[in-house]
């Protein structure tokens, strides 16, 4: 999974090669919070033990899981790929700690975002208006004629 990211432009780091395979999650949780890392896991107890939520809340990470870990890392590659437009939307538009599945079969392949502890929508960005930009005219409204009906008596003379 990793090279077919890595072919599509992703960085991506890999568990093993800065964290032993016992490492405790509350442990490498935090050091993605502190690099601002995507979790991308398979393993849903991040989000349902509480020592694991608390960490992802701690550290405000953003994880994404697999919806099942029984498929073949290229489908989850091609998931991913496939819905990175909307993933990179949802990762750049909030603030973390948040959860979101990714699923093979779904239509968009992504799920609604679950804000967990303080996370959620970054305020906007107020948008300064360019020197250039002139007030556009603003169309008057027109009133439509009205429909003039023959009197009830009228129509059958």
């Amino acid at each position: 999974m990793r090279n077919l990211l890595q072919r599509v432009g992703f960085r991506v780091i890999i568990h093993d090669h800065y964290f032993g395979k016992e490492e405790k999650d509350p442990v490498w949780i935090a050091r993605c919070g502190r690099e601002g890392w995507i979790v991308f896991s398979g393993d849903k107890s991040i989000e349902r033990v509480p020592e694991n939520r608390q960490a992802v809340i701690d550290a405000k990470c953003k994880v994404l899981f697999f919806k099942d870990t029984n498929s073949r890392s290229e489908e989850w590659a091609a998931a991913v790929i496939v819905g990175r437009q909307r993933i990179l939307q949802i990762i750049e538009a909030n603030n973390g700690p948040f959860f979101i599945t990714i699923d093979k079969q779904a239509r968009s392949h992504i799920s609604s975002v679950r804000f967990a502890g303080d996370g959620g929508p970054k305020p906007p960005q107020p948008v300064a208006p360019k020197p250039s930009d002139e007030p556009m005219p603003v169309a008057q409204p027109t009133m439509p004629e009205p429909e003039i009906t023959p009197e009830q008596g009228k129509l059958f003379t």
